[in-house]
């Protein structure tokens, strides 16, 4: 998920382990599994909800909690910063999740308009987090630490961060990845995500908070997010290159998956716009 045109997209399923709180969320996955859904792999059952949501196996009459994670690769003067604050603050029961990229990481000092686009973007109860890049295990730890590091002092009112990249599909990363969370959040960032491109081995779980569930062109069959509905609270879908936006598949995959950001814009970066019907897109998830 670069922000560049130059780079290659990631595409596919692909799982991310979870835990907002101890016991973490756990995502068990064969190293030599193919298509995650496919086989089956699954979210541990009871796994704690995120901002108080409701467990999908918890009461059934509790509304499903719902959100969106938005790839925002625009520069904050962009409309789709405000839109997106607008869009938030007309439905204040979606939990949005934004990731800004201002150049593939941050950048060497402070962007002003960063800082005054994120602090809006906060205000409009939005949980923004900054890209990394971790080059599939390849990138030294200490270049992605310092990517942390200079979005903690360049914007305070970050909340997370996004690992992109990540080679948490395959064993001999381990403390690698574990020492970078660890970082993470001893520099004061609470919400982490990873981006492997495919499923993690559980050698990974409990790492990270947030879970991918789906990137790719088009959206995934509903009977494919069916493995993730007992833990649907950690997991989302981001889908690209569909022209329009279909409410009823939204209301079908719900119980399935808590995050839902679907665009019409396609490669080479799908995240340079929000769609046109992203507002329709809250509304469904509202």
């Amino acid at each position: 998920m670069h922000r560049h045109r130059a780079v290659g997209w990631l595409t596919g399923v692909w799982l991310v382990a979870c835990s907002d709180a101890p016991p973490p969320a756990v995502v068990a996955v064969d190293a030599g599994a193919g298509d995650a859904a496919a086989d089956g792999a699954a979210f541990e059952a009871g796994a704690p909800a995120r901002d108080g949501g409701a467990d999908a196996q918890g009461d059934a009459a509790a509304p499903l909690p719902t959100g969106t994670i938005v790839p925002l690769y625009t520069d904050p003067t962009d409309p789709s910063w405000s839109r997106l604050a607008a869009a938030a603050k007309a439905h204040p029961g979606v939990h949005v999740i934004a990731v800004v990229n201002p150049n593939n990481g941050p950048l060497p000092s402070v962007d002003p308009g960063y800082a005054k686009g994120i602090a809006a973007l906060t205000a409009a109860g939005i949980r923004v987090a900054g890209y990394v890049a971790t080059g599939y295990g390849a990138r030294a730890e200490s270049a992605t630490n310092g990517d942390v590091d200079l979005y903690r002092a360049q914007y305070p009112q970050l909340a997370g961060i996004f690992f992109d990249e990540a080679a948490i599909y395959e064993p001999g990363h381990e403390a690698r990845y574990s020492a970078e969370a660890s970082h993470a959040r001893s520099a004061g960032f609470q919400l982490l995500v990873a981006n492997p491109g495919t499923a993690p081995i559980a050698a990974y779980a409990g790492l990270f908070d947030v879970s991918l569930v789906y990137e790719s062109a088009g959206v995934p069959a509903s009977s494919a997010l069916s493995p993730f509905a007992a833990s649907r609270t950690h997991a989302g879908i981001i889908p690209y290159g569909v022209p329009s936006l279909d409410a009823a598949y939204v209301a079908k995959i719900r119980p399935d998956v808590q995050y839902v950001f679907i665009t019409d814009d396609g490669l080479p970066n799908p995240w340079d716009t929000l769609p046109p019907y992203f507002e329709s897109l809250m509304t469904a998830l509202e």
